[in-house]
């Protein structure tokens, strides 16, 4: 399918009910942000529009001895950087694709995005070196195109090399992407999606991922979809931004399942923001079995840091993965937080090799 690459003029007034622009992918923000910040986590997105934002807010003095994003702001509440550290040490186990540290700089209506592993060395996340991201006059993102080191256009590991957003008469954020022929894409090979449009609540909150063609709401029937369809997904956030449960749903509102094999899973945390415990269940609203492992659980240190991971059938007993036998899912770290090693054992702690 091949359509026009031009920008659909952005709507940016009472938009979301705004007032709330950091709703979406604004830069610049009406709650200003300046100076440095730190939190405990990364805000939940689905989308390359949303710009990272941080949940569960920590003091300077907190984040030297918690695992954060360290999250740094000019004077015009545009954000210059993102880093995972402790104690401002750079730690290679982030949310960030890969990166430990991305930086921002701006150049006329471009935003441009760099990205950096744990010793401060440039790298390449997901097959891209740079994302240049196109602004408007109010700062909000209307497009985007991946580069490589020396600056030439690519694609990205999903066949990926633009794209553009518009915000509609609704509210809802429409997302359509471009390979480098110019031929629409889809999101990945595993979500086969062409236009997707993004419902975000009134705190900036994403609650909706829609699959649409030619303005209506569509059924993807291909191999991936399952046996029945995806048409969209809901998200329940929580107050903080967490997100509580991700469902999936065919058009006329089944759950159905993705090619992972699982409808909906539904999380459950601790004060923190940190995942405790994630509980996986098929299309018929019964947890998933076969291949799948139905509830996970996690245990954290006091920095914040992953420390094991369990796999538990629905009763919660421990049980080996049906595939690769693995039950429990260990992380040892040095005294700086870097992550040192990763051990795996069966359900009788007899360690397993993968």
């Amino acid at each position: 399918m091949k359509l026009s690459k031009l920008a659909i003029p952005v709507i940016l007034t009472l938009v979301l009910g705004i007032g709330i622009v950091s709703c979406t992918g604004k830069t610049t923000k009406k709650n200003m942000h300046t100076g440095v910040e730190y939190y405990r986590n990364l805000q939940f997105s689905e989308t390359p529009y949303d710009i990272e934002k941080g949940t569960h807010p920590l003091s300077s003095d907190e984040a030297t001895a918690i695992n954060s994003y360290k999250f740094t702001y000019d004077n015009s509440s545009r954000l210059l950087s993102v880093e995972f550290v402790r104690n401002n040490v750079l730690l290679g186990y982030s949310s960030m694709g890969g990166a430990a540290k991305i930086v921002y700089e701006y150049k006329a209506n471009k935003q441009i995005k760099h990205y950096f592993n744990k010793n401060n060395e440039p790298i390449e996340s997901a097959g891209v070196f740079t994302a240049e991201y196109s602004l408007d006059a109010n700062g909000d993102r209307t497009g985007l195109m991946f580069l490589d080191k020396d600056g030439l256009m690519i694609e990205n590991r999903n066949k990926i090399h633009n794209w553009t957003w518009s915000i509609l008469p609704d509210g809802m954020v429409r997302e359509l992407r471009y390979n480098l022929a110019g031929e629409e894409t889809v999101m990945n090979p595993f979500c086969p999606f062409f236009e997707l449009r993004f419902t975000y609540n009134e705190k900036g909150y994403v609650t909706k991922m829609a699959n649409y063609k030619a303005d209506t709401l569509y059924n993807c029937t291909a191999e991936n979809c399952g046996d029945i369809g995806v048409s969209y997904f809901n998200f329940n956030p929580n107050e903080y931004g967490d997100v509580e449960s991700f469902a999936v749903f065919n058009v006329i509102g089944q759950m159905s399942n993705l090619y992972s094999g699982w409808s909906k899973r539904i999380n459950k945390f601790d004060e923190n923001g940190y995942v405790l415990e994630t509980v996986f269940f098929d299309q018929d609203d019964e947890y998933v079995a076969g291949k799948l492992v139905p509830v996970t659980q996690n245990v954290y240190d006091n920095h914040g840091a992953l420390i094991e991971v369990k796999n538990m059938d629905k009763d919660r007993n421990i049980i080996n993965h049906p595939e690769t036998g693995v039950a429990i899912t260990e992380y040892k770290y040095d005294e700086l937080g870097n992550r040192i090693d990763t051990l795996k054992y069966d359900k009788d702690r007899v360690p397993v090799k993968i």
